[in-house]
């Protein structure tokens, strides 16, 4: 399964939503966390699934994928239209399971596997203004199924996995110095999971280790630079979702052993709690997910 969506926005007024895709790997499915609805939106182009995805401003951006069309390719979504996706410029390599976030009029591309499943280091980045891919300094460490986000104006790594091992390493990297840095390692190493910044926090959310699902969650200030666990999902998964919507963090699906999930969960960091908060209508995992709200 797959779906097109990623990036968190926080939701101001009345219908407040998650996007996923569920059905197909060219799905794409709105709930209102409200009223725990769904509504299909137009399908991509193309199928993929392990795909990464940016919201940037009213557009959507769904990158890659785990398929010969999909791997260099991408798709936009205009949020003021939504009626079809537009194809844009390939990226300069395939990549699936690569992660990625938006920062100084880029949208940026790190890790994942090429072609031939090697495990890649390389990161690109795309001017949402004259629509070119172009390359960056490569990461320390190569990876996959990893964390990547944006904070306080740097954009961050986070575990994944590099050949065959789980990673606790961390690293960030700053669009002046077109460098990377090595940050403090996660107190777990994991791969697979979800991340999210939520109030100048980096929260990095279940995963996979050591032949394990995990349910911990660990969450980083990069002020301190020190990784500190909070409280842990009600159930373990890796490859799941996750977004920010009015303050809260909601984790979509994902995979438990063999079972692949249906559950949202939803945290509140002032009571430091998790709970479920709806059912998707069938089970979603290996996707990605945004937030979005709408006024009237």
């Amino acid at each position: 399964m797959a779906m097109k969506s990623a990036e968190c926005l926080q939701t101001v007024s009345v219908n407040k939503s998650i996007f996923t895709g569920e059905d197909s790997p060219a799905d794409c499915v709105i709930y209102d966390v409200v009223t725990k609805q769904h509504t299909h939106w137009p399908k991509t182009n193309t199928e993929r699934e392990a795909a990464t995805t940016v919201k940037v401003g009213s557009k959507i951006y769904i990158i890659g994928g785990w398929s010969d069309e999909a791997g260099k390719s991408c798709e936009m979504l205009d949020l003021n239209d939504k009626t079809k996706w537009s194809i844009m410029t390939n990226m300069l390599e395939h990549r699936i399971w690569c992660r990625s976030g938006f920062l100084s009029d880029h949208i940026y591309v790190t890790g994942g596997l090429d072609m031939n499943y090697e495990i890649l280091s390389s990161c690109e980045k795309f001017n949402i203004h004259n629509n070119k891919w172009m390359r960056i300094n490569d990461m320390l460490h190569a990876r996959a199924e990893h964390g990547t986000v944006v904070c306080n104006d740097l954009l961050y790594c986070v575990g994944g996995y590099n050949d065959s091992r789980c990673l606790s390493s961390c690293e960030c990297y700053g669009v002046s110095s077109d460098a990377w840095n090595e940050i403090a390692p996660l107190n777990q190493a994991r791969c697979g999971l979800a991340c999210v910044v939520l109030n100048g926090n980096i929260y990095a959310i279940g995963g996979y280790a050591n032949d394990q699902d995990l349910s911990t969650v660990e969450r980083l200030n990069p002020g301190i630079g020190k990784w500190e666990n909070v409280a842990s999902l009600q159930h373990a998964r890796y490859l799941s979702s996750a977004c920010v919507v009015g303050n809260k963090i909601y984790v979509v699906g994902g995979r438990n052993g063999q079972e692949n999930l249906k559950s949202v969960e939803v945290y509140d960091p002032t009571s430091n709690v998790w709970t479920i908060a709806f059912e998707t209508e069938n089970p979603i995992w290996n996707t990605n997910t945004w937030a979005m709200w709408f006024i009237g």
